[in-house]
């Protein structure tokens, strides 16, 4: 049996530590990031694809009103699938400015930069008349990781040249390094 000059002891120790254990469950204030971007970083539940889903958002335009925005999905690691990203160069305007410039190129370093598959190109409509226009590549973690290498990387779509500022390379650093996908696993003796 506790003796009764215990008990408020116990019970201004359970009350103390159970304040502090609950503070530290709703703190949900991200740590800051070693990168230094101002591009807007999210992880969230997609529940069409029932995955978690990663997508960076750049406030700065790279140049003739097109922004930066990528998207990924997390991978299980058991699939030992390829790791991808889509990258999106979008343009909101009154009437569509890259309907017929569909060719994208890329150049870092002063070198032509490949990427697989064939850029897509969709359009929708944005609030107040505004077209929506959305340029997007895909890209596999290991072209992603060659890309954000380079220091100056340019790129052109149909008439439009552009650079990435070293914002831009920084934001697509910070989310390669979300998505890198976990070591292998090395077999027991």
């Amino acid at each position: 049996m506790i003796p009764l000059k215990r008990i408020p002891l116990l019970l201004a120790i359970f009350l103390t530590f159970s304040a502090t254990g609950l503070a530290q469950k709703f703190c949900t204030v991200a740590p800051p990031s070693p990168f230094k971007h101002k591009a807007l970083i999210e992880t969230s539940y997609d529940q069409r694809a029932r995955r978690m889903k990663t997508t960076l958002e750049h406030p700065n335009d790279l140049g003739n009103g097109l922004y930066l925005y990528a998207s990924f999905f997390y991978q299980d690691s058991r699939l030992r699938s390829t790791p991808m990203i889509d990258i999106f160069f979008i343009s909101a305007a009154k009437k569509p400015v890259y309907r017929d410039s569909h060719n994208l190129n890329i150049v870092a370093d002063g070198n032509s930069w490949p990427f697989s598959g064939v850029p897509q190109y969709f359009t929708e409509n944005g609030p107040k008349g505004t077209t929506i226009e959305k340029t997007k590549i895909t890209l596999t973690y290991a072209s992603l990781l060659s890309l954000i290498k380079a220091r100056r990387v340019t790129a052109r779509l149909g008439a439009a040249d552009f650079q990435f500022s070293n914002n831009h390379l920084e934001s697509l650093r910070e989310i390669a390094m979300l998505m890198a996908p976990p070591p292998p696993k090395m077999a027991k003796r």
